[in-house]
């Protein structure tokens, strides 16, 4: 009006101002309240960016609807009245608004729901990372000239904040231009990581490859002939690259560039979208008016997004069988290398993966710091105990509790002193909690039996400063004093005392009531109580103690460490109402109960025990109690919980229990999943009006889901499915319920009993079909954990965009073929290395449990997929098996690497020893194989890969004997328990005696690795890595005795045979001697050559071979129990039965043999001197009052070149250990010790615990003061040691290893040595030997006569890294064996390469035996007695991927030809005569630091 308009113009005015008005508000309702940066990504992650991809295409259709409908929704109706031809226009526009949006979002998506989840993900932060790459797309940030015709493409994102990269392509005069910048002062360098695509847009190859490396900018570089970097450089004051694509390229045009970016000074990838790759056209788009920049799947191999974005490939069937060979591709090479890559940037702690940036993760610091503080407040409540018994006399208890306040569930103590008739009992909360509300004692006497409840007498109830009865007991309220959480009260009991007095706690603040554990507290009063309390089961701290367990047989087990938690287990067992439900609620309580660390790894190996038995239905899952679905679903949800909880503030070992206890129970869930199992099924029946009434399928299955739902459900489900699939099929549902562990009985067996077949419906086929689908989904949800769909369902929320490719990716192709599986399991492993990260990260328990079960059901994919191809790759060509093998082995380590320790790649120096370390140095030396076999096999690489190989096979070893030792004998104990309790005699024995054998079978990543390791082992020996056997010695032609197989040859060390035998050994240390009555050994562990056992076996003439062929071995086992001859062939022995049989004369022999050696000891030499300085050692002495140790390396000294190099030596003669031993302050010591020699020693038929204690006898003895005088005057006088050293500390360290080397001739291993040859070990006598260690780089022990052939030109060497006690005490691995012509007049042959897992590094002062059994003729003492340095050796877990002593073939040459000139100037200068030689190299040095005869 006041613009002038007409009347008849001012309706026309106000509709279109309505229509700009509704326009706005249904293009704001649509896109800008919802978010269009954060829809945009969950677009792409969730559909693959299909619907977007719509929406773009379709954008100005549906913007022409949307203003038609904002003009029918603006129009008054006058207009809709003036001008009708208009509105029919408008509201036809409106109504097919409704119809084309919904669609070009794709059929059956829920619009609201995506809208709303992108808003909600958006603004808590839950995006990808990458979201750099989805606000690209944000039409608020481009900048487009579609319309000019010199521009193609042109595209404009931000990389952070106030950084944008601008990416044009530009049609030129010849070509066209691809212009790459940033804008913005934020990033100062910028590289274009790139390739090209020719024939597809989902291409990425090389320009070199595409035939046109003209186009590659004159400063760029070639990456590891994948792509090509090209740096930004500043022009125009900012950064840009440019590439020229000429029209004419040859020999075929571009379709485009694929590309990521790298920032080096943030070490920082920037990828495409969902973690993939920007590709950018350079031709103009066809059809499309805003051309854009295109994202692409990732390059790497992995991923396959265009499969992914297919429809799902069938699903594999188990009657498929492998077609085809395995080919070694293009594709397979390229995933070995990134591999590769991805398992090195782990080990070596980079953050760099597969083009990606990973996060590194904290150690386990903060878990250590906690065990370490709690090991600290134990020594101080024992002193405190201590303290207070010799101080006042009285007892100290201190019993662990749980309570409730605001801040959630916390752990406190009470303590209680006791002292005569006074009480002090304090309540301490746990550190920086407030504690519980005030606090009452509720308690009362035990006058008869612990736990008993009987109201004090009248006097002490009188006496109180606060007390009142209350029936059996009275109730007295805590203190607290100003200033403190603790609580405390004291009273004093009149009269005669009671033993014991038994209390509860009651929380003032919230009604609860606190027991100790799950039974009342109960404090000795008087030690009648105290040993009363002990008998009834409990200990001070109220742990019930023990139960006596037998076999189904009637013989006794032995309870082994932490069993008193198995008779709570067996009590609640034999309950008349035991469901699932209240076994998951025991097992919180149990678990609650366990400390962290070491000391609580007893009772959580029960509770995973009790569990596993409970998942494989061993233990029943209702008896005579109905339990609710959503209760069962909230008692799961709160043990998972629980469980994640623990494994979040656990160490390793811990969190590998727990993460095996995860597996065994189901998700659960307090919402409504739970309630939904009892309605839904309710409702199907409703829906598909099926039969309500008894007799049929379903509703005998309802009346059981109601009843109590269990996994069972899950199978059952299942089947039902199976049967309508096969259109009624009664077969195929029993055959699904068979296979999955049920039957008939089974089904019987329910409290609510299913009896009735199911009953086909055809009509209702296909609905039943699609609820029941539903429907499993929920049983999934409640009772299946890892279920892999459900996993990744629940995760997919708050994962990162490409971890969400990657899942979809691997769900897709479950069911892939031979040739795609490596790809999938690669995914697979990338995945869990990111959310082993995520895992170590995540602050919300209930995330890390659904990642927990993620990992859980990534692993299981993988063990089924990795067991398709087990088959195929049999039929592979050799070189192609063994790079296929390589490339599976890889990828099954890195799993079972991230399975042990996720989220931390390098070594963990605060555990060197442990098994996750052993397993990081395993793949980090794997690493170096798989990039040198990916570009083709070498010669030497079999050999190196046997070396690494052997490495895992034992790594793998020590993971089955782990759970063997942890989990069988506790398996059995508790198995035979609670057969033994329960109403129904389960569990069933297969499932006790097999409990280990199943649960590694059974295993993921482990079985896997091992079952791969078979094949490569194979293959490589067939490469020429190494032979199926290895003969140390050759015993005697034609070698005849019994077979008998033994778990190690350790355990037989006692024994005596008969008649002639031949040992199957399954292992051994190297440390053992050779059972009188052996006449062979076959092992397929690998001993050095130069092993105890290999020594003592050429010594004996005893045939002693490795087998490494475990299909051999097996066979060998066949023959157990009968008569064998071993033939040596080559390098191989051939086993076969024989009817020839070792008499009488072949046992008179073989004691002959040893009698003939004439092993005796020289006389006792008498005391001379407590130390003697090397300038008093006389070589030429007799009698010696020293060892051949001390008499060569003082001789040899003078006669050696200078260029070898001897440690100075002082030694502690004979006779002083007896000297120190009749001293007046050991006269005690003497006498216990002088008994167990001359009685207990001869009469012992198991000398084991005899031998320990004369050990401990030798450590508690008291050094005079002259031998502390001549001890570090001879060490001064030597050069050892400076004068003012070996004091205080330093001395108590000195003299305790002088002292160990003493209690050495108590060694077990040298006891039976000794009497095996007719040595009196009592008549033993130990010199010490005193040396500086040499902190060697190497170590080594020679011989120079090659102990394998008897070849006196020729000398064999056995080299370790670090010190040669690895050696010499026979750590596991090999050393590097070589044997070479002492004449030099050949090259070093190499016979092994090093695979010693651990390194030993120190310095400081060693003491060595030096006895005068050790050097007897004919008589292998080396290594029986201990040499001990006097400051602990540091230990390294080794790699050996970068060991020059591996890798530099001229360096290794360069040692091992040292080594031989070594072993010939030590035998020149000892006359001649064979030597055995110990020494070492440091800083370009040889040193030499004992020699003796050879034997």
């Amino acid at each position: 009006q006041d613009m002038g308009a007409s009347e008849g113009c001012k309706p026309i005015l106000a509709s279109a101002a309505l229509t700009l008005l509704a326009f706005a508000a249904i293009i704001s309702a649509l896109f800008i309240r919802a978010d269009w940066d954060a829809l945009n990504a969950q677009l792409d992650v969730i559909s693959g960016s299909r619907q977007l991809e719509n929406l773009k295409a379709n954008g100005p259709f549906i913007v022409a609807c949307l203003l038609l409908s904002a003009m029918y929704l603006g129009f008054s109706s006058d207009v809709k009245r003036v001008y009708p031809n208009i509105s029919r226009i408008a509201f036809f526009g409106f109504a097919l608004t409704g119809i084309v949006f919904p669609n070009t979002i794709e059929a059956g998506s829920n619009y609201q729901q995506i809208i709303v989840r992108a808003r909600s993900n958006h603004h808590h932060g839950y995006t990808s990372s990458r979201t750099f790459a989805e606000r690209s797309y944000s039409g608020l940030s481009l900048r487009l000239r579609g319309g000019t015709a010199d521009v193609l493409h042109e595209h404009r994102f931000e990389l952070r904040n106030n950084a944008w990269f601008k990416t044009e392509s530009r049609r030129e005069e010849g070509g066209v231009r691809a212009i790459f910048s940033v804008e913005g002062d934020e990033i100062k360098t910028l590289t274009l990581h790139w390739g090209v695509a020719v024939n597809s847009d989902d291409e990425w190859i090389t320009p070199g490859k595409a035939g046109c490396p003209s186009i590659i900018p004159a400063h760029s570089a070639l990456y590891k002939d994948r792509a090509v970097r090209t740096p930004l450089k500043m022009v125009d004051g900012k950064l840009q690259a440019e590439i020229w694509i000429p029209d004419d390229l040859k020999p075929k045009p571009l379709i485009g560039i694929r590309f990521v970016l790298f920032e080096p000074d943030r070490d920082n990838w920037y990828p495409g979208g969902a973690g993939g790759n920007f590709f950018l056209p350079v031709k103009k788009s066809e059809g499309k008016k805003h051309p854009h920049l295109q994202r692409s799947p990732s390059f790497t191999g992995a991923i396959d997004v265009d499969k992914m974005r297919a429809d799902a490939s069938p699903q594999y069937s188990k009657d498929a069988r492998p077609t085809g060979t395995v080919a070694w591709n293009q594709d397979l090479s390229h995933l070995l290398w990134n591999a590769a890559q991805r398992e090195k940037a782990w080990v070596d702690g980079k953050q760099e993966s597969k083009s990606m940036r990973l996060q590194r993760s904290p150690s386990f610091e903060s878990a250590v710091k906690i065990i370490e503080e709690r090991k600290a407040q134990e020594e101080l409540h024992l002193r405190e105990a201590d303290e207070f018994y010799k101080s006042e006399g009285g007892r100290l208890y201190r019993i662990p509790f749980s309570y409730q306040n605001n801040m959630g569930r916390q752990e406190g103590v009470v303590k209680a002193k006791v002292k005569q008739s006074k009480v002090d009992i304090s309540v301490i909360p746990e550190r920086g909690d407030k504690g519980p509300g005030p606090l009452i004692l509720h308690w009362g006497v035990a006058e008869r039996e612990p736990g008993e409840w009987v109201l004090p007498n009248q006097e002490t109830v009188s006496a109180l400063e606060s007390g009142e009865a209350h029936g059996k007991a009275v109730e007295s309220k805590f203190k607290s004093a100003p200033g403190t959480v603790e609580q405390s009260i004291n009273f004093e009991l009149r009269g005669t005392l009671p033993p014991s007095i038994s209390f509860v706690l009651k929380d003032t603040s919230n009604g609860a009531w606190y027991k100790a554990e799950n039974h009342d507290f109960c404090v000795p009063i008087t030690e009648e109580g105290r040993v009363k309390l002990q008998d009834k089961g409990k200990s001070k701290s109220g742990v019930i103690q023990t139960p006596l367990v037998r076999t189904l047989s009637g013989t006794e087990i032995s309870p082994p460490t932490g069993a008193s938690i198995a008779r709570e287990i067996f009590d609640f067992e034999k309950q008349g109402h035991v469901t699932l439900m209240h076994r998951y609620h025991m097992a919180c309580s149990l678990i609650d109960r366990a400390p962290p660390g070491e000391a609580g790894r007893d009772i959580l190996y029960f509770v995973f025990i009790w569990l596993r038995f409970s998942q494989i239905r061993q233990l029943s899952w209702q008896r005579n109690y109905n339990t609710k679905p959503r209760e069962l679903s909230h008692a799961s949800e709160q043990l998972n919980k629980l469980i994640s909880w623990r494994w979040k503030n656990s160490g390793p070992v811990e969190r590998e229990i727990f993460r095996l206890m995860l597996g065994c129970i189901g998700r659960g869930g307090s919402g409504g999943d739970g309630q939904a199992i009892r309605d839904e099924i309710l409702h199907i029946m409703h829906r598909h009006r099926l039969p309500e009434s008894k007799g049929t399928f379903v509703e005998e299955w309802h009346q059981k889901l109601h009843n109590n739902s269990t996994p069972d459900d899950i199978i059952i489900c299942q089947a039902y499915l199976a049967f309508l699939h096969s259109n009624g099929n009664l077969a195929e549902f029993w055959r699904v319920i068979h296979e999955n562990g049920l039957n008939r009985d089974r089904l019987k067996g329910y409290e609510r009993a299913i009896v009735t077949e199911p009953q086909f419906f055809p009509d209702k086929k296909d609905g039943l079909i699609n609820d029941f689908n539903n429907y499993l989904r929920i049983l999934k949800n409640v009772h299946a954990g890892a279920d892999l769909e459900k996993c990744v369902e629940v995760c997919r929320g708050f994962l990162e965009g490409h971890i969400n490719v990657l899942l979809e990716s691997i769900l897709r192709e479950r069911g892939a073929n031979e040739a795609r599986i490596p790809a999938v399991i690669d995914s697979i492993t990338e995945v869990r290395q990111l959310i082993g990260v995520k895992m170590t990260k995540e602050g919300d328990i209930m995330k890390l449990r659904d990642l927990l079960y993620l990992d859980l059901g990534l692993e299981a994919q993988l063990r089924l997929m990795a067991e398709r191809s087990l088959g195929s790759l049999d039929s592979a060509e050799l070189n192609t098996g063994a790079r296929a093998l390589t490339l599976w082995v890889g990828l099954a380590l890195e799993n079972l690497v991230y399975s042990s320790s996720p989220a931390k790649g390098t070594l963990d120096p605060t555990a060197q020893d442990s098994q996750a370390n052993e397993l990081k140095a395993c793949l980090r030396d794997w690493v170096q194989l798989e990039e040198e076999v990916h570009k083709g096999m070498t010669q030497g690489w079999p050999t190196k890969a046997m070396a690494v190989v052997e490495r895992m096979r034992r790594a793998m070893g020590d993971y089955v004997d782990g759970i063997q030792n942890n989990m069988q004998k506790r398996a059995e104990y508790l198995g035979y328990g609670l057969c033994a309790v329960t109403p129904e005699k389960i569990p069933e024995k297969w499932s006790i005696t097999l409990f280990s054998e199943e649960l590694v079978r059974g295993g993921g990543c482990s079985f896997v690795l091992s079952s791969f390791l078979r094949k490569l082992d194979k293959v490589l020996r067939k490469l020429g890595g190494g032979t199926m056997w290895q003969v140390i010695s050759t015993g005697k032609p034609g070698t005849v005795g019994q077979l008998i197989e033994v778990h190690d040859l350790m355990s037989v060390q006692s024994e005596s045979y008969s008649k002639p035998t031949i040992l199957l050994a399954n292992s051994l240390s190297g440390e053992e001697e050779v059972p009188p009555g052996v006449v062979g050994v076959i092992t397929p562990d690998a001993p050095d050559v130069l092993a105890h056992i290999s020594v003592r076996a050429r010594n004996l003439k005893v045939l002693f071979a490795s087998c490494f062929d475990p299909d051999e071995f097996d066979n060998i086992g066949k023959l157990v129990g009968k008569t064998v001859s071993c033939q040596i062939n080559g390098n191989r022995v051939t086993v076969t039965e024989t009817s020839e049989v070792a008499g009488d004369g072949d046992m008179q022999k073989l004691g002959d043999s040893i009698k003939n050696l004439k092993l005796e000891l020289p006389p006792p030499a008498k005391f001379t001197s407590f130390c003697l300085p090397e300038t008093s050692i006389d070589v030429k002495a007799s009698p010696k009052t020293f060892g051949a140790k001390s008499t060569n390396i003082v001789a040899v000294r003078k006669l050696l070149p200078d260029w070898i190099e001897t440690p100075r030596s002082a030694v502690v003669p004979f006779g002083v250990f007896e000297k120190v031993l009749s001293c007046p302050e050991n006269r005690e010591i003497a006498k216990a010790y002088t008994t167990i020699v001359e009685k207990e020693l001869k009469d012992t038929k198991d000398p084991h615990g005899v031998l320990r204690r004369l050990k401990d006898l030798t450590h508690s003895l008291s050094a005079p003061n002259d031998l502390v005088t001549q001890l570090k005057s001879s060490l001064e006088k030597s050069g050892i040691i400076m004068a003012g050293e070996l004091e205080g500390k330093q001395w108590d360290e000195a003299f305790a290893a002088l002292k160990g080397v003493w209690a050495s001739k108590w060694n077990e291993r040298a006891f039976w040595s000794c009497k095996k040859s007719n040595i009196p070990v009592h008549q033993v006598q130990m010199a010490v030997l005193i040396q500086r260690l040499v902190e060697a780089e190497y170590a080594f022990v020679i011989h120079t006569v090659n102990p394998a052939n008897g070849d006196t030109s020729e000398m064999y060497a056995e080299v370790v890294i670090g010190l040669g006690e690895t050696l010499v005490g026979n750590f596991p691995g090999r050393a590097l064996g070589f044997s070479m012509k002492k004449d030099g007049s050949g090259d070093p042959i190499v016979h092994s390469l090093p695979s010693k897992s651990i390194g030993l590094f120190g310095g400081g002062l060693i003491f060595r035996s030096d006895s005068n059994g050790e050097d007897l003729p004919g008589f292998a003492g080396a290594g029986l007695y201990d040499s001990i340095p006097m400051v602990k050796n540091s230990k390294k877990t080794l790699m050996y991927f970068n060991e020059k002593l591996t890798t530099d073939r001229g360096f290794a040459d360069k040692i091992m030809r040292g080594i031989c000139k070594v072993a010939v100037d030590v035998e020149k200068a000892m006359g001649g005569v064979p030597q055995d030689i110990e020494g070492c190299y440091r800083d370009g040095k040889f040193y030499v630091v004992q020699t003796r005869p050879q034997v």
